[in-house]
């Protein structure tokens, strides 16, 4: 009774008059109660100022009255009444990288690939099924926010391995399906598209010879811009053996391999001085192997009249490569050909000025500031627009964290570094296809915090040296720059974070989340039990921008992000390392979340490497079509050989299906139709459309289990944020 009076107190005028008050039996921290039934029972029998009935929470919302109801618009995320714990998307930031990949391999480049290019009969079904259990199972939210102990978060990281390795496999499968029925000569490079939107973008493959090769499309024999980046070739293995060692010799033969290496053809020579000289061909770029079964029987055979063998493995000149594929159809491929010559030139370039060292490419020009580490964008404006200069880039900033798994608290004496000690930089590519810069920054770190499991104090005076290699890339047909950040963590309790400049003051974030796109403020709401700490969450990109320049992040599992100074900055948490799974008496937060237990796998002792780009813009996140380029960012462009097959039927270069005007989210295969999942994300209607060789395809609207709601004719008018989910006649 006393609950009840304190809770509809507590609740005060949020409590709708007339509406009943909800209990939850059974929370993440305690299961139903069994004797509930008997106290409430004597609870009724007892007083008639309350009626207290044990039911089902669907049962509950029926009974309460939906007229009148006051209308809320946002994210439902407030700390007023009860914690956000707003700290666990960042916290062990290599299990949301693990999810990222797994989840990203299933959903956009697995199940895609498979359900176009996989007959119903081959569609691996049941190895997706153990992939997405892995996945599923991993969903708890203190296993997905790794808010575990130890022993937990070791369990889920394998889970995530394990469905990210399914997926790998999968694509593969899918890809070699598709090498089969492209009709394209032998060892021609198919490059495959497994998203929606037609694009263009950098592959690397294997071509034959060492000397200067370009990549041209069978379609139209355009050439495309080529970098030569290591030379295969010679002799790959080597060693002599006698008669008695040939038989664990010959344990290096296998099916089409031998030590490792796929042959193509072999000779076997008896020479002069009555030694045998074994010699094995690799392979051609793209090529077949040939079953070495008939290798193995004639030198086994061979073993009992001679005693010396010389056992070669010979590869032809080869030379791995990266070049532009050119418009590559949504849902398609296209199809390649290695010819002699260099490629054509680009603008792509890089060394030093008079100043610092610089790279470039046709969109962007990217200087280094040796003194800070930090670097410059530079726009080259298109017709109209004048170009967006963005100085102090990438700025590392460390702090102390006297936190936790669930929520981010600087210790009460807390110590900032934001300048290195050193700074090392240099370009190591130049072009055609991709530029590269390195940059080595020493930092001196504080060792650790002083604490315990109550709260933190202050950080130790003993530091230790990191180094942040940040290496900084532009590729050709790319308006955006890619980041790479290496560094050994040996600190502990510490928050590091990378700082960008906003080219305009901004009044808040446009943040990507599961099938929106979240507008916020520069503050949020908390309470008396969680400061009011305005870390956002985004899934793959945040993008801040005044309507006229912005600047916009695409990561790789990086969830945290923070506008600060005053809407003039925007921070990227890369990492944070703290020692418990919850504490008690935290700056933040007064009150413990969980078990105050150590965790050790959270301070995150190990090499950690972090994955984003940086896209300065004009307009807003809309205009700069964030979700292309976090496409482009996030899902590569694969890679097949083709087979050559008599039986191939389909053309060099093509589409599965066409879809138009909205974000696809889903396209599998499910009981012998395709399932396509697709959302609107803008504030605007949109009109999705569906189509195979330009012709509208027919299905149904389905709901979330699959239930028919109406007939689909290749065309649907969707609402602003309208989800839409559509089986597809196959």
């Amino acid at each position: 009774m006393q609950r009840a009076h304190n809770y509809a107190n507590e609740l005060g005028d949020a409590r709708y008059p007339g509406g009943g008050i909800l209990f939850m039996n059974g929370t993440d921290h305690q299961i139903p109660q069994p004797w509930l039934g008997a106290v409430v029972a004597a609870a009724n029998a007892e007083q008639s100022e309350y009626r207290f009935e044990v039911n089902s929470l669907a049962a509950y919302l029926a009974e309460q009255t939906s007229e009148n109801l006051p209308t809320w618009r946002g994210e439902m995320r407030s700390g007023a009444r009860a914690n956000v714990l707003m700290g666990v998307a960042s916290n062990r930031v290599d299990i949301h990288q693990a999810c990222s990949a797994a989840e990203r391999i299933i959903e956009r480049r697995c199940e895609p690939l498979q359900a176009l290019h996989l007959s119903n009969a081959d569609y691996a079904s049941a190895e997706m099924d153990i992939a997405w259990r892995q996945l599923i199972l991993n969903s708890a939210h203190d296993s997905s926010c790794a808010c575990s102990a130890d022993d937990v978060v070791d369990a889920v990281m394998v889970r995530y391995r394990e469905a990210l390795h399914i997926g790998e496999g999968l694509t593969r499968e899918a890809l070699d399906s598709l090498a089969n029925r492209v009709s394209a000569p032998s060892g021609s490079v198919i490059v495959a598209n497994a998203t929606a939107t037609q694009r263009d973008g950098v592959v690397i493959c294997l071509v034959s010879g060492d000397t200067p090769m370009h990549l041209r499309s069978l379609d139209s024999e355009q050439s495309f811009p080529t970098q030569q980046l290591r030379v295969l070739g010679g002799e790959v293995f080597a060693t002599t053996v006698t008669s008695e060692q040939i038989p664990n010799s010959l344990e290096m033969v296998r099916g089409p391999e031998f030590a490792g290496t796929l042959i193509e053809r072999f000779e076997i020579e008896v020479l002069d001085d009555e030694s045998v000289d074994v010699r094995a061909f690799a392979a051609a770029a793209m090529g077949k192997g040939v079953d070495l079964e008939d290798l193995r029987d004639q030198v086994f055979a061979l073993s009992r009249t001679h005693k010396t063998f010389h056992l070669r493995v010979l590869r032809a000149p080869a030379q791995v490569v990266a070049f532009n594929a050119g418009a590559i159809p949504g849902f398609g491929w296209r199809t390649f050909e290695a010819v002699e010559g260099a490629g054509p030139t680009t603008l792509l370039g890089g060394g030093e000025t008079a100043t610092y060292p610089s790279i470039c490419n046709e969109f962007l020009t990217l200087s280094v500031d040796p003194g800070d580490a930090t670097y410059t964008i530079t726009t080259v404006g298109a017709a109209g627009e004048e170009s967006i200069v963005i100085a102090g880039l990438g700025r590392i900033v460390e702090g102390g964290d006297g936190g936790d798994t669930y929520n981010y608290s600087p210790p009460a004496s807390d110590q900032i570094v934001d300048s290195p000690i050193s700074v090392r930089v240099r370009v190591e590519e130049t072009g055609p296809v991709f530029s590269r810069c390195i940059i080595e920054a020493d930092y001196l770190w504080p060792t650790n915090a002083i604490g315990d499991e109550r709260s933190c104090g202050e950080r130790s005076t003993s530091l230790a040296q990191h180094t942040v290699v940040t290496t900084l890339e532009l590729r050709v047909g790319e308006q955006f720059v890619r980041v790479t950040h290496d560094i050994d963590n040996r600190a502990r309790d510490h928050r590091v974070r990378a700082h960008f400049p906003l080219p305009k003051r901004v009044s808040g974030s446009s943040a990507d989340c599961a099938f929106a796109v979240v507008e916020r403020g520069l503050e949020t709401e908390g309470g008396p039990h969680e400061y009011a700490l305005p870390t956002w969450v985004s899934r793959r990109f945040v993008d801040c921008s005044d309507g006229a320049q912005g600047l916009g992040l695409v990561h790789d599992g990086l969830l945290e992000y923070e506008v600060v100074n005053d809407g003039t900055e925007l921070a990227l948490t890369l990492l944070r390392s703290v020692g418990y799974l919850s504490r008690s008496e935290m700056k933040l937060r007064p009150n413990p979340a969980g078990p105050l237990l150590p965790v050790e796998g959270a301070q995150l002792q190990k090499r950690l490497q972090m994955q984003y780009c940086v896209v300065a813009h004009s307009g807003d996140w809309v205009s700069a079509d964030m979700n292309s380029i976090a496409d482009r960012f996030l899902i590569p462009l694969e890679t097949a050989s083709a087979t050559g097959s008599a039986s191939a039927d389909r053309e060099a270069t093509g589409s599965a299906l066409q879809v138009t005007g909205a974000v696809v989210s889903t396209l599998r295969r499910e009981g012998g139709a395709l399932i396509l999942r697709a959302f609107n994300p803008l504030k605007t209607p949109a009109l999705l459309e569906v189509s195979v060789s330009e012709r509208p395809i027919q299905g149904e609207v389905v709901d979330l289990i699959g239930e028919a709601l109406a007939p689909f004719t290749g065309a649907l008018a969707l609402r602003p944020n309208e989800i839409v989910t559509v089986r597809l006649a196959d």
